[in-house]
């Protein structure tokens, strides 16, 4: 038996209103992520750009070592930095990359910086820009306001991101 039943075309859909109150809470709880969100974001892009430079300057010691000459990083501005390697057939630089931050919102400490790795993969301290209390050259990776992610690079060669 089939009974007509009057609540089973309302039951069928949503009011005006109830689907106005869905959208008012999900609208609050939209405000209320979005804020934390877009400091994660600024956060995992200056932890990435961080690693990108340790894995560049991993890169260019590597090369100092197999040519048995010099590849530097100069931190160009506070938005980016160049890196050059030795050219075997002139003995002088050339430039392998240009790494622009200022896209993702990121800045660098210390524009105007250098830092030398000599044919055996050690930081050249008379041709860098090393603090000389300490034997570090540091390079901070910042998203302002959130995050400063510095990029340490030691005297015998060993690069870290802290």
């Amino acid at each position: 038996m089939i009974r007509a039943n009057s609540t089973s075309r309302r039951s069928a859909g949503f009011t005006l209103l109830e689907l106005a109150v869905s959208m008012v809470i999900l609208a609050i709880l939209a405000a209320i992520v979005a804020p934390p969100w877009a400091r994660y974001r600024a956060r995992m892009r200056a932890y990435s750009s961080a690693h990108e430079l340790r894995a560049e300057l991993t890169y260019i010691q590597g090369r100092a070592i197999d040519l048995e000459g010099e590849c530097w990083v100069l931190v160009d501005s506070t938005e980016q930095y160049s890196v050059f390697v030795t050219d075997p057939a002139t003995g002088g630089g050339e430039l392998y990359r240009r790494v622009n931050l200022a896209p993702e919102g990121l800045t660098l400490s210390s524009p105007g910086k250098r830092l030398t790795f000599g044919p055996r993969g050690w930081v050249d301290a008379s041709k860098s820009d090393v603090d000389q209390l300490t034997g570090i050259y540091t390079i901070t990776v910042s998203a302002p306001g959130v995050v400063d992610v510095p990029v340490r690079i030691y005297l015998n060669g060993r690069i870290e991101v802290r």
